[in-house]
């Protein structure tokens, strides 16, 4: 074939172009707000918390103790009459145990096995008190009213997302529930169960303090599952 036909050929084929949308960075968060440009990436946004409110520290000056507070400025529950809560993911990690007042950063490990590797313990020995502690954070969804703290809206109910963190007591009494549910009741994903949160006040060793209380509070349909998984993932 002569070079003349080969250019030929090549200038008679069709090229099909396949428009692709452009792929999200890692990290990046697509906000769909006309005020907003620029990259915004996950670190960017701060999802609020979910504290209880113990007669001693900041927020017992602020709000009621016992009560449940989102993001350190808004009350939600008093801790008697009960809020709703999805429990959407769920980590653990172990923390180090430090002296009360310490000014030094405490170190963290993933895992029991880390913790060993760095010489810690994460049970009693005799007299010894572990030098870890397990902690368990709780991506939840809290069921509120008002748009401005819950801006999230599922049919007729608005919610809020919010990090629930669980050390020393809180794990023990919350944090053990959930996990249990996730490895017998909830097999599925914890967002398919809700549940009923309150406070108790409870004598331990020379201090009273408001303790958290999970019971369960009924199972989520599989579309308001689904709606739970892309708004938290």
């Amino acid at each position: 074939m002569s070079t003349s036909t080969q250019t030929k050929n090549i200038e008679n084929e069709k090229t099909t172009e396949v428009a692709v949308a452009p792929a999200m960075p890692v990290g990046t968060v697509e906000v769909s707000n006309e005020s907003v440009s620029g990259e915004i990436c996950k670190s960017d946004l701060q999802i609020p918390s979910l504290k209880l409110v113990q007669q001693v520290g900041d927020l017992g000056e602020l709000f009621t103790p016992g009560s449940f507070v989102l993001n350190n400025e808004h009350a939600i529950s008093d801790g008697e009459v009960p809020t709703t809560i999805t429990v959407a993911h769920w980590s653990k990690y172990y923390i180090e145990n430090l002296e009360y007042g310490s000014d030094q950063t405490p170190d963290t490990a993933k895992t029991m096995k880390e913790v060993m590797e760095k010489g810690g313990t994460t049970e009693w020995s005799k007299d010894a008190p572990p030098t870890w502690n397990p902690v368990g954070v709780a991506t939840c969804l809290v069921e509120g009213e008002d748009d401005l703290h819950f801006p999230f809206e599922y049919e007729d109910k608005r919610f809020a997302i919010a990090l629930w963190t669980m050390r020393n007591t809180a794990y023990r009494r919350a944090g053990r529930v959930i996990m249990t549910a996730a490895a017998y009741n909830l097999k599925e994903g914890l967002e398919y169960g809700s549940w009923s949160l309150t406070s108790k006040r409870e004598t331990l060793g020379k201090n009273k303090v408001f303790v958290p209380v999970v019971k369960t509070g009924g199972r989520n349909e599989e579309k308001f599952a689904a709606w739970i998984r892309q708004l938290s993932r």
